[in-house]
């Protein structure tokens, strides 16, 4: 299945990002109905989809310049060896 959040470069970009977040919003709450009905099993596989696909958004959100990292690889290794 395509997800909007996987598809982002698509929206308009007067909606963007609040209609792709909340659309993952509304989709996670669908996943979670009903959580605790379920076996442990199940809920582990629906605990790796959500956290795909949240990897997913953020990667595709961070691409089109809507969430910058809060730090780069470079200034957390510079941190690193200062510390040392």
């Amino acid at each position: 299945m395509t997800y909007i959040w996987n598809r982002a470069d698509k929206v308009d970009p007067k909606l963007m990002p609040d209609v792709v977040e909340d659309a993952f919003n509304q989709w996670t709450k669908e996943q979670y109905k009903n959580f605790k009905y379920l076996s442990e099993e199940k809920k582990h596989q629906i605990n790796y989809r959500v956290c795909v696909q949240m990897g997913k958004m953020a990667y595709n959100l961070r691409q089109l310049g809507y969430h910058a990292p809060k730090q780069t690889k470079k200034e957390i290794l510079v941190k690193v060896n200062k510390e040392k």
